[in-house]
């Protein structure tokens, strides 16, 4: 019978019933727990970031991205896909960008990317 802590994680993350839970030894019980954890799935949408824009216009392109899936992030990361910027876009982030081979859009170039699919280059 599995104890009281893996009890309560089981419980409360998966289908199992009270009866189904009882009815599992303590390390079946951690097995199963584990292997859950190891089954997350990872965020495959693109990601994007804004900066050097103001808010409203932010927030617009924001509502934007995630009308169409796209995963929205503050910072500049390696998995990140797109920077989208501003008037006030700072170098250094658009220099970490560049370095990381991540793609550099204006507002007008990822509004066409969003709704055409295509890259529309300057």
């Amino acid at each position: 019978m599995a104890s009281k802590k893996p009890t309560m994680i089981l419980l409360s993350k998966t289908d199992l019933t009270q009866k189904e839970v009882e009815q599992l030894s303590d390390s079946d019980a951690w097995a199963l727990i584990y292997s859950r954890r190891a089954k997350k799935v990872k965020d495959e949408r693109l990601q994007v970031c804004f900066t050097g824009f103001g808010v409203s216009e932010k927030e617009s392109l924001i509502e934007l991205a995630s009308q169409h899936n796209f995963n929205v992030v503050k910072s500049v990361t390696k998995k990140l896909d797109f920077l989208v910027g501003g008037i006030s876009a700072g170098p250094q982030k658009i220099e970490k960008a560049e370095l990381q081979g991540v793609q550099f859009l204006t507002a007008d170039q990822f509004s066409t990317l969003v709704t055409t699919g295509e890259i529309e280059h300057l």
